[in-house]
């Protein structure tokens, strides 16, 4: 399983543009971000993480994970690693 300190930001929304004006981010704690780009909402990334982990179509790209159903798309974006 994956730990949700791990990520950084997740994302629900329209497929296509995914700069916001679809969906909404939402952050984790200690991750810095301005105000216009989403909320800081622990809750909201962990259960974004264990539905994404759960799903057996989840697919994953080196800084990022995710689902696309219905016309939607649901993404948990990885911390950097140092």
């Amino acid at each position: 399983m994956l730990n949700v300190e791990k990520v950084a930001k997740v994302y629900s929304g329209k497929i296509g543009c995914m700069c916001g004006c679809q969906g909404k981010y939402s952050y984790n704690e200690n991750v810095p971000h301005e105000d216009w780009q989403g909320a800081v909402n622990v809750r909201t990334v962990k259960m974004f993480v264990k539905q994404l982990m759960s799903d057996p179509a989840v697919k994953y790209e080196d800084d990022y994970m995710y689902v696309e159903r219905n016309g939607r798309i649901k993404v948990a974006y990885f911390k950097e690693q140092a």
